[in-house]
């Protein structure tokens, strides 16, 4: 990874969904642990993009998972299905765009799936 995108702080991610469930975003402490963890998701991503600049498809790719990842921490919690399903079909749309994420399309369509079962 390269230095200038590591993250100070890694968010538990079990902890953040139980703060989820039990306080909401309403709660000021929740919320900012929530935006740690989003700005977590986008390093990571910031950190691919990194490792081959100017390359369009990684850059594409790690942030769709970024979008993957946050959205399947909201599909984990009780209270924010309905976040998670729309952010999971605005991923997949941009997903479904290109050929070089298709199969991330392909993960999304399934998530979507089991969240719906």
């Amino acid at each position: 990874m390269i230095e200038s995108y590591k993250h100070p702080e890694v968010i538990n991610e079990q902890e953040l969904i139980g703060l989820l469930n039990l306080r909401g975003v309403e709660d000021q402490a929740t919320k900012a642990i929530l935006e740690k963890f989003v700005d977590q998701c986008h390093h990571e991503a910031d950190a691919e993009v990194a490792a081959a600049p100017g390359n369009l498809e990684i850059s594409n790719r790690a942030n769709i998972k970024a979008d993957i990842k946050i959205a399947i921490l909201y599909s984990k919690t009780e209270r924010y299905k309905n976040q998670a399903r729309e952010s999971f079909e605005d991923t997949y749309t941009a997903a479904s765009q290109n050929d070089s994420t298709y199969d991330l399309a392909e993960q999304i369509e399934a998530l979507i799936d089991a969240l719906e079962s």
